[in-house]
């Protein structure tokens, strides 16, 4: 018993081992289709104490997460998804924002909302690209008004 047990695990073990199939090519829609998954659920939000102090971890990390869908979104439009693209500017056009921002940035915050939401609402694939210069503009002009050097 002991012996057909041993073979069993080590036929299985081999099966499963030389069972690898080689994935199939992924075309570049479809890639840029799934990789924007990550939209649909936003990271988690920085809490209110550490959001009203500009430059913590917390607001860093919110950047940043700004910054992973603006090039998800980028990506998306330059494959020709506009489906992709829609998820990532959902997200920019509608999630909690930083408090305490200073208030002559909020000209540019407003730019990034309404440029997410015209590449979320916009029925082509040009219209898309069109609304993310908005969001490209307005993410650079709050850099620019902020001091920071960050190529987008």
């Amino acid at each position: 018993m002991k012996l057909r047990t041993l073979l069993v695990i080590g036929l299985t073990m081999g099966l499963a081992a030389c069972a690898e199939k080689e994935q199939a090519a992924v075309p570049a829609e479809e890639a840029a289709a799934e990789a924007p998954a990550a939209a649909a659920a936003p990271a988690a939000e920085a809490s209110t104490v550490e959001q009203d102090q500009m430059g913590t971890a917390a607001f860093i990390e919110h950047m940043h997460h700004h910054a992973s869908q603006l090039g998800q979104l980028k990506a998306a439009l330059e494959v020709g998804s506009l489906a992709a693209a829609q998820r990532p500017a959902y997200w920019l056009s509608g999630h909690e924002e930083i408090s305490g921002v200073p208030e002559d940035w909020k000209v540019y915050i407003d730019g990034m909302h309404d440029g997410a939401a015209a590449v979320d609402a916009a029925e082509t694939i040009e219209e898309a690209r069109a609304a993310a210069q908005q969001i490209e503009a307005g993410c650079q002009g709050c850099h620019v008004s902020a001091g920071i050097d960050v190529e987008i």
